[in-house]
C-alpha cells in the first residue's frame, strides 16, 4: 500500500508534469508561431509607414522602437544575397518577381554574421518602380526567449517537485502525528471507561466486604444490648464483634494503603539490604502461620535498594497467595538471580487450570478467580504489591507454563553493610 507522502508526491509530481509539459509544447509549437506572426504584423506596420507618401517617417526612431533595420533599395541590390550566398538564384527571382506585381514576402535568411538568423520583409514602393523597402529584424531573441523559457519552466518543475517531496513529508509527518494523537485519544478514552468500570466494581467489592461483618457486629451488639444472651453466649459475641472489627479494620487498611499508592503519595525509606535475609524472615513467620507448607529459596546474598519494609510486604503477599492457591505438594520455590545491575526474585507455585486471561487480572483489587473465591482473603494482596512496586519504580510481571505460575520482580543491586 503506498504511503501518504508517496500518494501526494506522485499527485504533485503529475499536476506539475502536466503543466510543464503543456507549457513546453505551447513553447514549442504555437508560441513560437505567434512570435513570428507578432514580428511579421510589426514589420507590415512598418512598410506602411514607410511607404506612405503622406507621412513623415523617422527611420531611427522606427528602427529603434521595432529593432529593425530599414532600407530602401533597388531591385538590383538583391544580387547581393545571391552572390553572398544567403539566397538562391530560385529565391532572389521569386522576390523580384513579386515585388514588381505589387506584392510582399517575407523569408527567413542566416546572415552568417552577428545577426544570425533574420526575417526579412520585401515591401514594394507603390509609386518608386524599381524599389523597395527591405525591412530585417534579428530572430535570435526569439529563440533566446524560448530557451529561457525552457530552462525557466525545468528550474521550476524542479523547484515544485522539491517542494512537493518537502510537502509530502510534512504532511505524512502530520498526519502520522494525528494518527497517534487519535489512538493515544482512543488509548485513553478506552482506559478512562476501563477505570469507571473499576470504580464502579471497586465500590460493590468494598461495600460487599463491608456488609458482612458490619450484619455480624450490628446483630452480635444489638443481642449483647438487649440481654438476650447467657454469660457464656455474652464472651462470644465480645469476641466475635472484635474479631469481625479486627477484620474491617484490616481491610480499610488495606485500602487506605492502594489509596495512598494509587495518588502517588506513598513516602518511601530506601536503602541498601540484603534480599535473601528478608526472604528467609518471612518465609520462617508465614510457615509458623500456614502449617505444613514450605519456601524453597535458591540463591545467595545479594544487596539490592528499596524500602526494606514494603519489600517485606511484596514478598509476604507473594509467597503468602502462594501458599493459598497451590495445588498438589505445599512448597513455594523463591529464585534469587543476580543479573547484571538487577536482582531478579522470582515466585513460583502449581496451580490448577489458570488461564492467561485470569493471569492479566490478578493485579485487579478485589479480583479472585472463580475457584479461589471460597478461600480467605479480601483479592486485595497482589493489588497492594503492584502498587508498591510501581512506587519503586520497579519492573514485574506474571507468566504462567502448563502448571506452573511464576509472579518476578526486580530491583536495582547496591552493596549492604
Amino acid at each position: 500500500m503506498i504511503k501518504i507522502k508517496g500518494r501526494v508526491f506522485l499527485l504533485i509530481f503529475l499536476v506539475v508534469f502536466t503543466m510543464i509539459s503543456g507549457l513546453f509544447v505551447i513553447n514549442k509549437f504555437f508560441l513560437e508561431k505567434f512570435y513570428l506572426s507578432d514580428r511579421k504584423e510589426s514589420l507590415l506596420t512598418i512598410g506602411k509607414l514607410v511607404t506612405n507618401p503622406h507621412g513623415k517617417v523617422d527611420f531611427q526612431q522606427l528602427e529603434s522602437d521595432y529593432n529593425v533595420l530599414i532600407n530602401v533599395e533597388k531591385f538590383q541590390h538583391l544580387n547581393s544575397f545571391l552572390m553572398d550566398g544567403h539566397l538562391t538564384k530560385q529565391q532572389v527571382e521569386y522576390i523580384r518577381s513579386s515585388l514588381e506585381i505589387g506584392e510582399r514576402v517575407f523569408i527567413n535568411i542566416n546572415m552568417h554574421d552577428y545577426r544570425g538568423d533574420s526575417l526579412y520583409l520585401f515591401y514594394p514602393f507603390p509609386y518608386l518602380r524599381g524599389k523597395y523597402v527591405e525591412i530585417s529584424t534579428p530572430l535570435t531573441y526569439i529563440e533566446e526567449g524560448m530557451r529561457i523559457s525552457t530552462e525557466y519552466n525545468l528550474k521550476m518543475l524542479g523547484l515544485t517537485l522539491l517542494v512537493g517531496i518537502t510537502l509530502a513529508f510534512i504532511l505524512e509527518k502530520g498526519i502520522d502525528d494525528l494518527t497517534s494523537t487519535n489512538e493515544r485519544l482512543k488509548e485513553e478514552i478506552e482506559k478512562e471507561r476501563e477505570l469507571e468500570k473499576l470504580r464502579k466494581e471497586f465500590i460493590a467489592n468494598v461495600s460487599h466486604e463491608l456488609k458482612t461483618p458490619i450484619a455480624i457486629i450490628q446483630g452480635y451488639a444489638q443481642g449483647l444490648h438487649e440481654n438476650i444472651a447467657d454469660e457464656s453466649s455474652k464472651e462470644f459475641y465480645a469476641e466475635t464483634i472484635i474479631e469481625e472489627s479486627k477484620k474491617m479494620d484490616f481491610l480499610v487498611k488495606e485500602l487506605l494503603l492502594i489509596s495512598k499508592m494509587e495518588s502517588g503519595q506513598l513516602k518511601l525509606n530506601k536503602d541498601s539490604f540484603n534480599i535473601k535475609e528478608l526472604i528467609d524472615d518471612i518465609s520462617e513467620r508465614l510457615k509458623v502461620k500456614y502449617k505444613g507448607y514450605n519456601v524453597k529459596i535458591t540463591g545467595e546474598n545479594v544487596g539490592v535498594y528499596g524500602d526494606e519494609i514494603y519489600i517485606g510486604r511484596v514478598l509476604q503477599n507473594l509467597i503468602e497467595n502462594g501458599f493459598k492457591y497451590v495445588y498438589g505438594d505445599k512448597v513455594i520455590e523463591v529464585y534469587i538471580k543476580d543479573e547484571d545491575k538487577f536482582c531478579k526474585i522470582n515466585i513460583v507455585n502449581r496451580v490448577e487450570d489458570i488461564t492467561q486471561e485470569e493471569i492479566k487480572k490478578i493485579w485487579v483489587p478485589f479480583y479472585r478467580e472463580k475457584k479461589s473465591r471460597n478461600k480467605e482473603g479480601y483479592g486485595l494482596g497482589l493489588a497492594i504489591v503492584k502498587g508498591i512496586l510501581q512506587s519503586h519504580g520497579a519492573e514485574f510481571g506474571a507468566e504462567v507454563n502448563k502448571d506452573k505460575l511464576k509472579i518476578w520482580f526486580q530491583l536495582p543491586k547496591k552493596a549492604f553493610f
